[in-house]
């Protein structure tokens, strides 16, 4: 070696490129690996709870009841005692027709009548002292049975100068304005139109399609009549959660139309808030076949891809497993699996978007509300 590698700067040079390459080669030693911790996922067991099948449509609200109000006497029209669109109850007053002369009419038949009893009743007295005939008896008698008619045929006719609500139900607006003469006609004169809306009905329509699926389960026409009145029906207005209004199946027309193809069906629904009006559109939920033992998720759980449904189930050892499923009908927030999902297991209810085939969870257990009684 020359004596400049022997130079005290040269040794202290090459002391520290030794040191160097000694840190680099620590550095490459391999370091331990930390296992990560297990993902934080909830689950739960799925709700087992009876349900029915049931169909859904689109209905319409239509009145129990429509009723012209018409004017059955002429006369002026002197009063109008509601408001137009009110709810008005039974017998309640509604039109008045100017009644001076039907008043006066009532007074003279009135006059008349009594004037007949009292000549029937002398009639009658001196038939017993012989002093008069039969045929003046049986005379008086016809002119007492005539005033009598005439006089209850006065009074009807006044009566008829007050409309009055036939039942408890929704105005219309008025026809005929204060002031406007009335004249006869055979079919009377329109004043108004009143509805009753409690109960209500809502009318709907299954297709021919439906109703050969139907017809199936029940074949036979003494199963299928016995739900008429008996058949429970929910509908939902526009935006509504659930289907809150209850009603039944009260009509079911024997054929399809042969113009839409469907078959139409009615239900009668109380309605004492009158939360339901003729007119507004709803969807109608028609309940039908035996209750049966279901198994429901929530319907979010529900996982889709390209090979199909499917959500995560974990075992005993904490592993989850990609499951395929089958779903059935959806009730509320719920859906029921109907292949792939047995009550007993367990399901992965929140964090399954951050979980995978075959991995270990660490689960924090909960519960899925079971849905509640109609």
């Amino acid at each position: 070696m020359s004596p400049f590698m022997r130079t005290p700067l040269m040794r202290t040079a090459a002391l520290t490129l030794a040191l160097l390459a000694g840190l680099v080669l620590a550095g490459c030693e391999k370091k331990p690996t930390v296992a990560a911790p297990p993902t934080k996922v909830t689950v739960a067991k799925p709700v087992s709870q009876d349900v029915r099948s049931y169909e859904i449509f689109d209905g319409v609200i239509s009145p129990l009841l429509t009723v012209n109000l018409e004017a059955r006497v002429p006369g002026y029209l002197s009063k109008i005692a509601f408001e137009d669109g009110a709810f008005v109850k039974k017998d309640q007053l509604l039109f008045v027709i100017e009644q001076d002369q039907y008043i006066q009419q009532v007074n003279l038949t009135q006059a008349i009548y009594n004037e007949a009893k009292i000549e029937l009743a002398r009639q009658k007295a001196l038939l017993k002292d012989n002093a008069t005939s039969q045929a003046s008896v049986d005379k008086a008698l016809s002119s007492f049975l005539q005033s009598e008619a005439n006089l209850k045929l006065a009074q009807l006719n006044l009566t008829y100068t007050e409309v009055r609500a036939p039942f408890d139900g929704l105005m219309g607006r008025h026809l005929i304005d204060v002031g406007n003469y009335l004249g006869s006609s055979p079919s009377g004169v329109k004043l108004a139109t009143i509805q009753k809306i409690n109960p209500i009905y809502v009318y709907f329509y299954i297709n021919e399609r439906d109703l050969l699926k139907y017809q199936k389960r029940y074949v036979n026409e003494e199963n299928r009549k016995s739900l008429v009145n008996a058949l429970p029906v929910y509908v939902q207005l526009q935006g509504e959660k659930g289907f809150p209004h209850k009603g039944t199946l009260d009509y079911a027309a024997n054929l399809l139309s042969t113009s839409t193809g469907s078959l139409q069906l009615r239900a009668e629904l109380p309605n004492a808030k009158l939360d339901l009006l003729p007119g507004l559109y709803g969807k109608v939920l028609a309940e039908y076949g035996e209750p049966r033992k279901a198994v429901l998720i929530p319907a979010r759980n529900v996982q889709t891809d390209q090979q199909g449904d499917y959500i995560f189930v974990m075992d005993d050892n904490k592993k989850v497993e990609r499951r395929a499923i089958k779903t059935g009908q959806r009730f509320d927030s719920l859906i029921e699996i109907a292949q792939g999902l047995k009550d007993s297991e367990t399901f992965v209810l929140n964090g399954f978007i951050n979980i995978s085939n075959g991995q270990t969870v660490n689960p924090e257990m909960a519960t899925v509300a079971p849905l509640p009684a109609r």
